[in-house]
């Protein structure tokens, strides 16, 4: 008889710790820089890769208010979400050629 198992999960060391909002700006640049990158299949230092489908759902995602959504991104960049999905449509298809 097999039983399931759920994973053990350590209690955190320390108080956990608040990412102050100040922070925002730069998460926000950085997770947008590699998720397009990720999405496109490059690698943090030009190397290729097979592209990740869930950077392109986050991408494409209809979940606009998250404080870290792809839209939440572009507008933190002064960028218009939909031109932005546009354009990384546009490149993809001509990648897939």
């Amino acid at each position: 008889m097999e039983t399931s198992r759920k994973p053990d999960f350590c209690e955190p060391s320390g108080p956990l710790q608040e990412i102050p909002e100040s922070a925002f700006a730069d998460i926000r640049e950085r997770l947008l820089i590699e998720s397009v990158k990720s999405a496109f299949g490059i690698r943090q230092h030009g190397g290729v890769r097979k592209p990740c489908d869930e950077a392109w759902e986050w991408i494409l995602s209809e979940n606009r208010e998250m404080p870290f959504s792809f839209a939440a991104c572009c507008r933190e960049w002064g960028v218009d979400p939909e031109t932005m999905v546009e354009w990384l449509r546009y490149y993809r298809k001509k990648m897939l050629g």
